[in-house]
């Protein structure tokens, strides 16, 4: 699940590639650092889903309606609770390489995505609305058993995918920064963020891009290119597993599928829709 996305400049060959990849969580909350320390029931948890256990964040987080929430940020860009990862299961097998969660949604037919428009630091700019917008129709135009209803406003429910701008996630005005987490319950997870790096200098088809791969991280992907990470010009791995990391038949698999919406990193000249093998991935699983 992609790290944060950020903007990152690389040079080969004489040839100057602007990637967008994903940053670590930022949170100025001060908190005694003894109640940061990863717990080992969560760690043991994680491990058994077979995320990767490296690089595991415990961050307070300052949620949009004012309350503060201790989540785990895994793998870069996925943010979860405790009970969210105490409660996911293990569900059987790997199942035949677009890939995914084992938590995927099921309870719902119908995903209420409310773009925030308050007249705050928490607003979409109007980019970033039409970047949303944009995103939303490319699920719906897959026809899929999901359908995504969008609107914007400042009224959302409690299962509600509700996007907005949290600048503590990159406060770096010249990276484009976005995070979100896995279906938990058959729900989809209900908080996309970007930051302001995202919000006031993306194109709305770089916002597109990202709201889209965010939102596909609610509804139960994983990164593209788990594997490697080359997207981002890396050679890492974010942990591989039978059972929280389920292959998609008839997706690409190991070496992954470059023009993926869920790669890691994108380029900054990307149209933001979806791969062939994107669309083979939203209607196996919807």
């Amino acid at each position: 699940m992609r790290r944060i996305k950020s903007l990152v400049i690389a040079t080969a060959m004489a040839i100057t590639l602007t990637l967008v990849s994903c940053d670590k969580d930022q949170v100025n909350t001060p908190v005694e650092e003894s109640s940061l320390v990863v717990e080992k029931d969560v760690l043991n948890k994680i491990t058994t889903l077979h995320f990767n256990p490296n690089g595991i964040e415990k961050v307070m987080v300052n949620d949009i309606d004012g309350t503060k929430k201790t989540m785990y940020r895994i793998e870069d860009d996925i943010m979860l609770s405790k009970s969210q990862i105490m409660d996911m299961g293990l569900h059987g097998g790997i199942q035949n390489k677009q890939y995914r969660t084992n938590n995927l949604v099921t309870s719902t037919n119908v995903i209420r995505v409310v773009g925030y428009t308050g007249n705050n630091q928490y607003g979409l700019s109007s980019t970033a609305r039409t970047g949303l917008q944009y995103a939303v129709n490319n699920y719906n135009n897959e026809n899929l058993s999901i359908r995504f209803i969008v609107s914007f406003g400042t009224n959302w429910g409690p299962n509600d995918i509700l996007v907005y701008v949290d600048n503590s996630i990159n406060p770096d005005p010249n990276r484009s920064a976005g995070i979100a987490g896995f279906p938990s319950n058959g729900y989809p997870f209900t908080r996309v963020r970007i930051n302001n790096g995202a919000n006031l200098t993306q194109t709305n088809q770089q916002l597109e891009h990202l709201l889209a791969h965010e939102i596909g991280h609610c509804i139960g992907f994983r990164h593209t290119d788990w594997d490697t990470r080359k997207t981002c010009g890396e050679n890492s791995n974010e942990g591989v597993s039978n059972v929280g990391l389920v292959y998609i038949p008839g997706t690409a698999g190991p070496g992954g599928d470059p023009n993926s919406i869920m790669n890691a990193c994108y380029p900054a000249n990307t149209d933001g829709e979806w791969s062939n093998l994107d669309r083979v991935a939203l209607n196996y699983l919807y």
